[in-house]
Order: C-alpha cells, then sequence, then structure tokens
C-alpha cells in the first residue's frame, strides 16, 4: 500500500510539474504583463450611468479607463469624452510621432459590430484577454487600426487560436470568415 501511495504522489508530482511548466510557458508567451483577469472588476458606464458591462456591445464605448467601459449613444459621443475625432480614412504614419496625424492617442484599434465600420463600436486602449465580459466576444464585423497600432485579434479568449492582424492604420471593412468570430485582443506593435 505504501508502495502504491508513494508511486501514486510520485506520479502526480511529475505530471503537475511538466503541466505547470507548459502552462507557464504559454501564458508568459500570449498574456501581456499587468492584465487582471478579475472578471469581478469590470465595469461599465452608459452616459455616466452604471450598466452591466455585458451590455456595452449595445453601445458606442471605450476601454481607455479599463476595468471601466464607458458608452455613449454614438461615436461623437466617444472621441468626445476621449477629446478625439475619430479617422474618417486611413492614413500614414506621421513620421514625427509615430502616430497617425488625424488621430492622437493611446487607442489603437476601432472594432465595429456590423461591416463597412457600422453599427455599435469599441475603441480600444490595451489587451482585452477575454472580449465576453464586455458583450463583445463573436461580434465584430470590420476593425479600423488607429495610431499605427497593429491589433491582433483572436478567435479564443487569453490571446490563443487562429487570429486576424491588421498593419499600421490599416483598414478591414469586412472579415471574411473572421466574421463574428473573436474573443480577445492585443496590440503587436511595437
Amino acid at each position: 500500500m505504501r508502495r502504491l501511495l508513494v508511486r501514486s504522489t510520485a506520479l502526480l508530482a511529475l505530471a503537475f510539474s511538466l503541466t505547470a511548466g507548459v502552462s507557464g510557458t504559454s501564458l508568459a508567451a500570449t498574456q501581456p504583463i499587468g492584465v487582471d483577469h478579475n472578471d469581478d472588476a469590470v465595469t461599465a458606464t452608459y452616459e455616466g450611468q452604471p450598466i452591466d458591462p455585458m451590455q456595452a456591445s449595445h453601445h458606442f464605448c471605450h476601454t481607455r479607463d479599463y476595468p471601466i467601459v464607458r458608452c455613449f449613444a454614438n461615436q461623437a459621443e466617444v472621441d468626445k469624452d476621449l477629446g478625439l475625432v475619430e479617422p474618417t480614412a486611413p492614413s500614414l504614419t506621421s513620421a514625427e510621432t509615430g502616430v497617425s496625424p488625424d488621430w492622437a492617442g493611446g487607442a489603437y484599434t476601432i472594432a465595429y459590430w456590423d461591416s463597412n465600420y457600422g453599427g455599435n463600436a469599441l475603441t480600444v486602449y490595451g489587451a482585452l484577454w477575454n472580449m465576453d465580459l464586455i458583450g463583445w466576444n463573436d461580434a465584430i464585423s470590420s476593425i479600423k487600426s488607429v495610431n499605427c497600432g497593429i491589433p491582433r485579434y483572436y478567435v479564443d479568449a487569453n490571446y490563443s487560436g487562429a487570429y486576424w492582424q491588421n498593419g499600421c492604420n490599416y483598414w478591414s471593412s469586412s472579415l471574411g470568415s473572421y466574421n463574428d468570430k473573436f474573443s480577445s485582443v492585443v496590440n503587436e506593435a511595437p
């Protein structure tokens, strides 16, 4: 009995160390430093009033203050809250600033509910490891890259699975087979 217990314990310890090593490597390679995976920390507001974070996809929102998602009735109100003007066309990078000359700020992508940049929109700052927390899981149909961001949208949460990546200030009015597939996003710009 003791020999069986010792063998079982040794096998469990070996399995745990192998699993921990693989998992730790995988997370270190895909999880940006400082990402808060506390689902309870995410909150949202609409026009300054608290709402269920899952309702964020029903509005025009930004994640500048994440884990607080701020939502409004239209994109013009989002831009006003951010002190920005949404670009009307893709632009070249300014050599002096390294950002799109028509939209200085920290956002790197705008995701849209519908193709051709229609419907509700989410202006993204920072990484979102699980877009389901704010109602945007499997809901994006077009994307703008702004401020020379290089957004990488993954089909699975926690930055895993297949992905779609836009280049600096590149816009995608439709996503083909990736339509309504994304679950996480991170900026791959240097």
